[in-house]
């Protein structure tokens, strides 16, 4: 990852109690936790929670087909939601975080003996790309790519098994991997992605009420920026390159995957 100038100075107060707001929003499952309200993830005041809310997301019987009747639930959600180096960590200000426990939560879920509940699943991949643009522009313009898993849990509720169940549901598992981000100094030319995958399935039927809610614990520290800490993740160098065409005065966009190095990160 390149340093920058552009660095956004703020008290380490105002870090503390700013909102964070996504840039953006995209899903890959746009059936269950649509980008246009499905998909909500804000940060507590202090940054100790990640808090990621799905309205849509239900868990439902699977429909049948081929003539089989319906044999599990299930429910799935990935999505991708952005935000910029400065929403964490700026100026004399650096921080990262890593995370520590997962809490799943809905309403109203309601099994029947032997669905039995067995799967739940969380999982968080950062994605950092750095971009080389200038301004006046300079060509080729270019983006590297940092990514690493913050966290991959996958636990067994154990409910509806030998008794009905039936009203709110909460599970907490902790994460026994945590994986610290790189040290943030507020870099514009620094976007992260977040992706989500939340996934749950039963053995035999079972439903919930819409309405998904996955908290992250956070461990959220100061850190002191040097250049080894951007060796992080695994890097892949010019993910994206844009040419100038000329005459056409036409842009033409590549993704490579030549030079892929794997980083391992400090604790």
């Amino acid at each position: 990852m390149r340093t920058t100038p552009a660095i956004l100075a703020l008290s380490s107060a105002s870090i503390a109690h700013a909102a964070i707001n996504a840039a953006a929003v995209r899903s890959q499952t746009p059936y269950s936790c649509n980008a246009v309200g499905g998909v909500r993830v804000t940060f507590a005041d202090d940054v100790s929670v990640m808090h990621a809310s799905f309205p849509d997301l239900n868990l439902y019987v699977d429909t049948p087909s081929h003539g089989f009747p319906p044999s599990y639930s299930i429910m799935d959600c990935q999505a991708s939601v952005e935000f910029s180096e400065p929403d964490f960590g700026a100026g004399n200000r650096q921080t990262r975080f890593a995370i520590t426990n997962v809490t799943w939560s809905n309403n109203n879920l309601t099994l029947a003996k032997g669905d039995n509940f067995n799967q739940l699943r969380a999982k968080v991949d950062l994605n950092i790309e750095v971009s080389n643009e200038t301004s006046p522009v300079h060509y080729p313009i270019g983006k590297d790519l940092y990514t690493g898993n913050l966290v991959n849990l996958q636990v067994n509720p154990a409910v509806g098994v030998d008794e009905d169940f039936s009203g709110p549901f909460k599970f907490t598992a902790v994460n026994p991997n945590p994986f610290f981000t790189p040290c943030f100094l507020g870099r514009y030319d620094h976007v992260l992605k977040f992706n989500f995958e939340i996934f749950g399935e039963t053995v035999d039927g079972g439903v919930s009420s819409a309405g998904w809610n996955v908290d992250f614990g956070l461990d959220y520290q100061e850190c002191q920026w040097t250049e080894e800490s951007d060796n992080w993740g695994t890097e892949t160098k010019d993910w994206q390159t844009c040419y100038y065409r000329q005459p056409s005065n036409q842009t033409a966009m590549r993704r490579g995957l030549s030079s892929l190095k794997h980083k391992f990160p400090r604790p």
